[in-house]
């Protein structure tokens, strides 16, 4: 088992403590390999026809999807030709034809705004050490994407090649490499200044590198092999999804021990935050969601963006991304801040974590490990509130991404979820 690193101060002798410790442990120990690239009504159990899976905690129907949501539901289903426009796919989305479930409560996770139904091919990356898998959808790039709410002609067409032509050649890949170790990619780009959330620049031209001798030897024509290798080099963010997907394998290695407060998922739906600990397996304890500090693209502002949405907030719960950050100073600028201020934020974590990752190694740090398993205890105790990386969007369906940013997760989501531990415990 991987050695974890734990501060002696965490009160590891207690119940509580010793719960979190074996937490770690499995999280620490976990070993993920991409192995898949499926249809998700092939290999996430119980998706049925009708089914889309977004993120974040459960949304009650179509009238609380923020707009960024609706433009990506829309956009889907003119893309699977549920609807001849968006205006019919809007009013096809309200009825009963179709379910909206959180993503994360079926092993899966929505990248922002995107919608994953029976037909959306799915990274399937398996957790060798614990034996689950978990799945995400495919990344098509930055800017005017379906999963910011973008649903023009250029977005559509391009996500119908993304999810053709693309997805059969790299699937071939895929199997034909009997699998990609994530984690060996993710800690190479961690040193070369990635954060392992919005900054996946280094982490996307490894996976290219890697992957590329077995896309040519899956045997497509010169044109269609050139086309796939040339947009896994231009997606400077393709690893994005990768990550999400090896992260909630880690983490949902981690879910149902009893007493443990390690928080085991962070996401925003557009109207609620939520997290989940691995004391309280399948229970969402919930928050409006928080304000983002962004820096937004030229003509856009605060008062343009949709509120939060995402499951890439898995990412910071593994002690990657905001956790990270110190160790990417070109990120800083891009969300709104200063290399001075993401190396604040950062080490702030470690005052609300359990322990150090045993992979994960900061160098501007002296190689430190980042922080690892976020303690609910220990976020309201010390009143600091876990922080994280995210996209924005603009509020308005169909225009796509405007910015990035960052925010905190609500205090009170982590005090809901010890109460409702409490409340558990004396039942």
């Amino acid at each position: 088992m991987t050695e974890v690193s734990e501060p002696s101060n965490r009160g590891a002798d207690t119940e509580t403590g010793i719960a979190n410790t074996t937490a770690i442990q499995r999280i620490g120990a976990a070993e993920p390999l991409l192995v898949d690239l499926r249809p998700a009504g092939e290999v996430i159990p119980g998706l049925a026809e009708g089914d889309l899976l977004h993120a974040g905690p459960p949304l009650s129907g179509w009238t609380e999807a923020c707009g960024a949501l609706r433009g990506s539901i829309a956009g889907a289903l003119v893309h699977w030709g549920n609807a001849r426009d968006v205006a019919e796919a809007e009013a096809l989305a309200s009825s009963d034809d179709f379910r909206l479930l959180s993503a994360n409560d079926h092993h899966a996770l929505g990248t922002y705004a995107g919608v994953i139904s029976r037909r959306t091919p799915v990274l399937v990356v398996e957790n060798r050490a614990a034996g689950n898998q978990a799945f995400a959808a495919l990344n098509e790039g930055r800017g005017k994407a379906l999963r910011y709410g973008s649903n023009d002609a250029g977005t559509l067409a391009r996500l119908a090649w993304l999810e053709g032509e693309f997805a059969e050649i790299l699937g071939t890949a895929v199997r034909l490499s009997e699998g990609i170790d994530v984690f060996d990619i993710l800690v190479q780009a961690l040193h070369m200044g990635d954060d392992g959330h919005s900054r996946q620049k280094a982490a996307s031209a490894l996976f290219a590198n890697e992957i590329s001798s077995w896309v040519v030897e899956a045997g497509f024509g010169t044109k269609e092999t050139a086309r796939t290798l040339r947009f896994l080099a231009d997606n400077e963010i393709f690893f994005l999804p990768l990550t999400m997907a090896a992260a909630k394998s880690a983490m949902e290695s981690a879910e149902g021990i009893a007493g443990s407060t390690v928080v085991t998922c962070m996401a925003a739906n557009g109207l609620r935050f939520g997290i989940k600990v691995s004391g309280l397996p399948g229970h969402w304890s919930t928050a409006p969601v928080p304000f983002i500090h962004g820096q937004y693209f030229r003509d856009y502002g605060p008062d343009d963006s949709s509120p939060v949405i995402g499951d890439s907030e898995i990412a910071e719960t593994m002690g990657v991304g905001a956790f990270a950050m110190s160790g990417a100073p070109a990120l800083a600028r891009y969300v709104g801040g200063t290399p001075e201020e993401a190396t604040r934020l950062s080490l702030e974590m470690y005052a609300i974590s359990v322990a150090e990752h045993p992979r994960f190694k900061i160098p501007a740090l002296s190689y430190r490990g980042t922080p690892l398993g976020i303690d609910a205890r220990r976020v309201v105790e010390q009143g600091i509130e876990p922080v994280f990386n995210t996209g924005i969007a603009h509020r308005t369906p169909g225009i796509g991404q405007i910015g990035a940013g960052f925010g905190r997760a609500p205090l009170t989501c982590c005090s809901e979820a010890l109460n409702a531990m409490q409340r558990r415990m004396h039942s």
